[in-house]
């Protein structure tokens, strides 16, 4: 099993348990860690397509930076 399917399996088991749950900072609490289970799925698969993506194209300049001048150039 990859990572995606351990968090996709790990939010439905917290749905099931959220439809258990009898107080309500422990609906809460498995309300937000399903979220998180979801967000992290989601971010594994984005994570996985853009490794496969090549890299990008680096950005250049069209023209060179202005010298800065150097040390014989201060006015003391």
């Amino acid at each position: 099993m990859s990572n995606q399917e351990d968090y996709l399996a790990k939010a439905a088991e917290a749905l099931e348990q959220l439809g258990e749950a009898k107080t309500e900072a422990e609906r809460t609490r498995l309300r937000r860690a399903r979220g998180v289970y979801l967000k992290l799925a989601a971010h594994d698969g984005e994570a996985a397509a853009r490794a496969a993506a090549p890299a990008p194209k680096r950005i250049v300049p069209e023209k060179p930076a202005p010298a800065k001048p150097g040390p014989s150039f201060r006015i003391s």
